[in-house]
Formats: structure tokens, C-alpha cells, sequence
């Protein structure tokens, strides 16, 4: 955490709000601006704030009331990185300005609450969601960049394997069927979701009737119907899936299957001449079937809505500025199976431009089961789930370790960014 510094100004000037700050020049300036006599102090520190995250590619922003002082912190390509602290004194004034800007009640402390600030009203231009939580210390508020305004990434952007982009697109060329991606938060799936929409919508001659149920609208999508779901008013993934079934839909994307009612709902769906595309937590590919099974799916339903499983993690990229050539852990890379292979092992010094993080950008890997009849006369058989990776395995089905090596082995990332985000098989196997 940097060390706070005050800075003895009665006007501190304005930064130019289109330049990125580095980390301590950030400080500094939130210092100055919090401690000046000026009323507006607090207000030009948080949209300071605001403005800084996303020149710096920020998903979040996270003010954090800490024993001594208050604390902001980034989250720039799904790591957490310490940018400021601000006195405590202040703390109030700070967590106020947030709330009026979300246009949640200012006075309310000892409940979570939930809010938006439109783009209009912030610095950068860009929609926000905010929470906040109640601590020991005080409130605590994040602030979640939504990036609406900016357009979806095409399937190439995504940075998946060619044969698996290819045989992404054969999925979704198909009139029905239900496509299912799986994979812990913050692992680009809603990303992958939109760039497959956009992929339906620009190459279907005339445009389908694609509708999108999520929570909440991540991207605005032209030639689309999107809804947001809201429990509040009994709008849940399930009901709005139902209600919109009747107005008979080519495309459903449906934000994430929670429930068991959802799962059915999203399956029936599949079956019934609709493409569907969703999201459902579970480890792997396989683990996806045993998950609707479990969720009171029956498995013949499974076998024939299902068409493919996508599992994907983000993994961080190597700053193009500061990479330069490494020899790889001896131990990682036995662990992923590249032991004496030789290949273009590279790593971030970290420079100016990645903030000295060494990394900039992430990209995703991902393993796909395309669900023929080998694999689907397991399901209907209840097979365990390592035994239907391992017939996907023998059906062609590249695993998300070894797409990940590959990656470590062409320099697009690190066998320590991979161990981060998807431990070695090998490291398992050790631990045994």
C-alpha cells in the first residue's frame, strides 16, 4: 500500500482528465484534492477516481474503509492492485458522494444497497454499478465498470484456438440446440456470450429474433430484445425465459441458469426449435452434465438439447513492452507436460505502460465438448464425470491445461499466470 502523502494546496490543480496517472501521481493528487479547503474536494477526488480507473482498464473499483484510513484499490485484469489511501476523517464525505452519485439513501449504513450511476454523470462517460456492504469499520462500496457503451469483441478477439473458434461457430450455426459455458466468476463468459450474439446477428441474412435475459445488460446489442431481470417484481431467469417462449424467438440468451426451474425451462427450450445460450458454474466441460442432472434435468433431456460446453478462464497476457526472454520453472513446466520442449518462453520486466505489473491484457483459453452420440449415450447412462472427459479426450477435445501450456509456450503468458488461474494436473497428481 503506498505510504499517504499530504499535499499543502489551497487550489491543486486539475489534472488533465484524458491522462493516465501513474499509481503514486494518483495518490498525490486524491491527497490534495481531499485536504483542500475547497467544498468541492470530495467531489473532485472520486470522479478523479472514477476517471483514473478507466484509463487504467479497471473492472472495479473497490473504496474500502481499513482501521486508519480509506483505502481505493483497482481491479485491472481480474487482479486487485493497491492505488491510494485517504484519511479516515473523510471517509464520510467520500462514501456520500458515491451514494448521491448512485442515487442510493446517503443516511442508510447498516444495510447492503445496490445502485447506478449513468453514464452521464461520471467523468469517463461510462455507466457504473454500485454496492455497498457494511463493516466493522464502516461502509464498504464497490463500483463496477459496465463498459456499455463500447461494442462486443468478435469470436477472433476472444483469443481462442482457431479449431475451437471454428467449431464455436458451427454450434451456433445450427437452428437449435442449447450451447452452455461454464467457469468461475470474472472468466470472460458474458464476454464469449456477446461475441457469439454478434457473430449470429451480423451472419444471419435476414437478422434472427434474438432476445437476451441477464442481469443486468452488460452490452447494447442492435437487432436484439434485451430484458433485465428483476426479482423484486417476480421477473427471474425463468419467468422472463417462459414469458418471452411465447413470442416465439429464433436466439435466447439466457444470463445464467441458477435454479432447477431455470435448467428445465432452458432445456425444454433447446429441444423446442430455439437456440439457447447460457452460462452454469461447474469445474469442467463434463462436470456441466452432471450438474442439470443433479439439478433435476433428466439425462435424456440433457443428451438431446445439449449440443456443446465451452469451460474458459481468463489468463493475464505478457506486456508487449517490457517482455523479454526467460527460462521457464523447471517444476511448472514438467507439471504441464512441456518438460524439455523447447518454445518462446517469455515474461514482463513491467515498465510505464503495465504499471511495472509485467502483464497487460488478458486472453481466454477454453476446452469445448461438442456433445455427439458416444457422448451422449454416456449421459444417458449417468456416467461419472471423469469418464466422460476422458471419451471427450479421445474424440479430439483439447483440455484447458494443455491449451493454457500452449499459450505459455508460443510467450503469450506466463506458467505462473496459468498456475494462478488453472493449477497443473501434474501439481495435483504430486499432492497425492
Amino acid at each position: 500500500m503506498p505510504r499517504l502523502t499530504v499535499i499543502e494546496s489551497s487550489s491543486p490543480q486539475l489534472p488533465d482528465p484524458h491522462a493516465r496517472l501513474t499509481f503514486p501521481a494518483l495518490q498525490d493528487a486524491l491527497a490534495a484534492y481531499i485536504e483542500a479547503p475547497a467544498e468541492t474536494g470530495a467531489v473532485d477526488a472520486v470522479d478523479l477516481a472514477l476517471a483514473q480507473a478507466a484509463l487504467h482498464r479497471a473492472s472495479d473499483l473497490y473504496f474500502e474503509p481499513w482501521d486508519d484510513c480509506l483505502a481505493l484499490r483497482y481491479r485491472i485484469d481480474g487482479i486487485l492492485h493497491d492505488v491510494a489511501v485517504l484519511p479516515k476523517a473523510h471517509q464520510s464525505r467520500v462514501m456520500a458522494r458515491l451514494k448521491i452519485l448512485a442515487r442510493i439513501v446517503t443516511y442508510q449504513r447498516d444495510m447492503p444497497q445496490d445502485g447506478r450511476i449513468e453514464p452521464e454523470a461520471t467523468p469517463c462517460g461510462k455507466a457504473m454499478r454500485v454496492s455497498t456492504f457494511p463493516t466493522v469499520n464502516g461502509e464498504r462500496i464497490l463500483v463496477r465498470i459496465l463498459d456499455s457503451s463500447d461494442s462486443p469483441m468478435t469470436l477472433e478477439e476472444l483469443g481462442f484456438d482457431a479449431s475451437l473458434t471454428a467449431a464455436l461457430r458451427d454450434l451456433i450455426s445450427r437452428p437449435q440446440g442449447t450451447l452452455l459455458l461454464t467457469g468461475p466468476s470474472s472468466s470472460g463468459k458474458t464476454t464469449t456470450i456477446y461475441a457469439l450474439l454478434r457473430e449470429i446477428l451480423d451472419r444471419r441474412k435476414p437478422a434472427p429474433h434474438a432476445v437476451t435475459i441477464e442481469d443486468p445488460v452488460e452490452y447494447r446489442l442492435d437487432r436484439a430484445a434485451q430484458t433485465e431481470v428483476n426479482p423484486h417484481a417476480g421477473l427471474t431467469f425463468e419467468a422472463a425465459l417462459r414469458a418471452v417462449l411465447r413470442q416465439d424467438p429464433e436466439v435466447i440468451m439466457l444470463g445464467e441458469i441458477r435454479d432447477s426451474a431455470t435448467a428445465h425451462a432452458a432445456i425444454q427450450a433447446g429441444l423446442t426449435g430455439h437456440l439457447v445460450i447460457s452460462t452454469i458454474h461447474s469445474g469442467t466441460a463434463a462436470g456441466v452434465f452432471t450438474r442439470l442432472i443433479d439439478m433435476g434435468v433428466e439425462p435424456f433431456l440433457v443428451a438431446s438439447s445439449v449440443t456443446g460446453v465451452l469451460a474458459q478462464r481468463l489468463v493475464r497476457t505478457i506486456c508487449p513492452h517490457c517482455a523479454t526472454e526467460v527460462l521457464p520453472d523447471e517444476r511448472l513446466r514438467t507439471q504441464y507436460g512441456l518438460a524439455g520442449v523447447d518454445g518462446h518462453y517469455r515474461m514482463g520486466r513491467g515498465c510505464d505502460r503495465c504499471e511495472g505489473i509485467g502483464y497487460r491484457g488478458r486472453t481466454a483459453i477454453g476446452e469445448l465438448m461438442t456433445v455427439d452420440e458416444t457422448i451422449a449415450e454416456l449421459i444417458l447412462g449417468r456416467t461419472r464425470t471423469v469418464i466422460v472427459h476422458e471419451a471427450a479426450l479421445a474424440r479430439g477435445m483439447k483440455p484447458l491445461a494443455r491449451d493454457g501450456a500452449e499459450r505459455v509456450r508460443s510467450g503469450v503468458t506466463t506458467f505462473e499466470e496459468l498456475y494462478r488461474v488453472l493449477p497443473a494436473p501434474g501439481a495435483r497428481a504430486e499432492a497425492e
